[in-house]
């Protein structure tokens, strides 16, 4: 994957608030008899996603994983500001959600200096809200053809799940990885996650 460029994300804020802290998570992967769990541990809260595959190898690129030969990252990226995280209607969810991907957006355009071309869409995946947001990369020596991002909110987190698409793939593939991980999201609220635990739990 000579000249691979990914697409990094930067802290979203809407209106930052100096008196809220949002809660700090810490990812781990979990080794599991289908494959990979990705656990977010907090201080009170935690939520897991399920990476089902016998394909899953470690990635020189930071921060991601190789899933069937493709590239993918899971990341937390905490709110600025305080909301009703615990009881928010799906209009807020969907405003709040395309007001990340506009800050982004506006970034990621800084970044490659260019206008982004691409699609967007709400989906509901499980009864949780994502939105999902792909665009096309300038075309140059990178291998990498398109972005591809689906995200949610957990707790006061956005998850974020990004997926590169590279010369030879399709947006369909990365977008159906994403979604499938997505869909076995779980939240679990005031418990965290004992890992040595767990990875009895998911080997026996």
């Amino acid at each position: 994957m000579k000249g691979l460029v990914l697409v990094g994300l930067v802290m979203f804020s809407l209106h930052a608030s100096a008196q809220f802290k949002a809660e700090e998570f810490q990812a781990s992967l979990v080794e599991a008899k289908f494959g990979v769990m990705i656990v977010f541990n907090g201080q009170k809260n935690s939520f897991t996603l399920r990476i089902v595959s016998k394909s899953i190898e470690p990635s020189a690129q930071e921060n991601f994983i190789m899933v069937d030969k493709k590239l993918v990252q899971a990341s937390a990226i905490p709110f600025q500001e305080a909301f009703d995280f615990k009881a928010m209607s799906v209009q807020l969810q969907r405003e709040l959600l395309t007001g990340y991907k506009e800050y982004e957006k506006e970034y990621v355009q800084g970044q490659l200096k260019t206008e982004l071309t691409g699609t967007e869409q709400f989906l509901n995946l499980e009864g949780k809200i994502f939105k999902y947001w792909s665009f096309d990369m300038p075309k140059g020596n990178s291998s990498v053809i398109k972005q591809v991002y689906l995200f949610t909110i957990c707790f006061d987190q956005i998850l974020l799940l990004n997926g590169p698409v590279i010369k030879d793939q399709s947006e369909a593939d990365v977008k159906t990885l994403l979604i499938n991980m997505a869909k076995t999201l779980e939240l679990t609220p005031g418990k965290t996650q004992d890992l040595r635990k767990l990875y009895f739990d998911l080997n026996n």
